[in-house]
């Protein structure tokens, strides 16, 4: 069974470990700023406590704010047009083609099985979807590996985790990807629009230096043309699914369906299952592990 990273486990607050992040979480509202376009409804995969949810919130009709960690969910202040949805990646509660965009943020480097959680994206995906990645071919990490050539050819590395104030995990999952690997997984769901190359400016000696406007107004100027060589730790991918279909908005009842059975749900309950997802704080908790 594929390892899922669970927040919960150790009660872990996401909102401090942006405390201190202005300038990475300024270059990454920035970007998505830029890319992403209104639509009719949205979901942020990985959202959290809601930390981007002001970039889109009012392009929609409504979003869908998704994450596995209930706790960081129930922490999450938004509007009344964005539903928390708490979930499994893998195995995600909505039916094909039901949501006509979606990103996927600060994500894909606690996903032991890329291929299968893309494959799940596209399934529910309609139209586009913006992804970012941590990039194992950052230029920095290159110099570390002293240009390795076994380096190179490796499609993912695990990073060890760094314990922060709130002593996560040592046997978390934390993955870089190689940017060949991850375009390879996704050529066969999606097609790349646009890329940039994100917090490329984002090492302590600079941000001690720099002021942090100097920093935000170089990534901003640098994003399209270091996309060439790989050369930020972040790399974000503006998508477009191959194999369109024509989207219909629905209301969010209408679009879930239960994950253990795959039933369409009755407003919010599984007729089969007999569960209901909706729980009193307003939070469809649709994780497995409560099962």
């Amino acid at each position: 069974m594929t390892k899922i990273q669970d927040y919960d486990s150790v009660n872990y607050d996401y909102r401090e470990y942006w405390r201190d992040r202005e300038y990475e979480n300024l270059s990454e509202v920035n970007i998505l700023k830029k890319i992403i376009k209104e639509g009719k409804n949205f979901i942020d995969v990985g959202g959290a406590y809601g930390r981007l949810t002001p970039i889109y919130q009012d392009k929609f009709k409504y979003s869908i704010l998704f994450d596995y960690s209930y706790k960081n969910l129930k922490r999450a202040k938004v509007g009344s047009n964005v539903f928390r949805v708490c979930g499994d990646i893998y195995n995600l509660p909505f039916k094909d083609n039901s949501i006509e965009g979606g990103m996927c943020v600060r994500v894909m480097h606690h996903i032991e099985s890329p291929e299968l959680a893309i494959k799940e994206l596209s399934r529910v995906i309609s139209s586009d979807f913006y992804l970012e990645f941590a990039n194992k071919n950052n230029f920095l990490a290159l110099i570390r590996s002293k240009f390795s050539s076994k380096y190179r050819r490796l499609n993912t590395i695990k990073i060890q985790h760094k314990k922060d104030s709130q002593g996560f995990i040592e046997d978390q999952v934390f993955l870089n990807f190689s940017p060949k690997f991850i375009k390879k997984i996704i050529n066969p769901y999606f097609e790349i629009k646009e890329e940039y190359s994100v917090s490329n400016f984002r090492q302590k000696i600079l941000k001690n230096i720099f002021p942090l406007k100097f920093l935000i107004f170089l990534d901003n100027l640098f994003q399209s043309i270091f996309k060439i060589i790989s050369f930020g730790p972040s790399i974000f991918l503006k998508l477009e699914k191959k194999s369109r279909e024509k989207f219909i908005l629905k209301d969010i009842e209408d679009i879930l369906i239960c994950p253990k059975c795959k039933s369409d749900l009755s407003k919010t309950r599984c007729p089969k299952c007999k569960i209901d997802y909706l729980d009193k704080v307003g939070i469809f908790n649709f994780r497995l592990s409560h099962f």
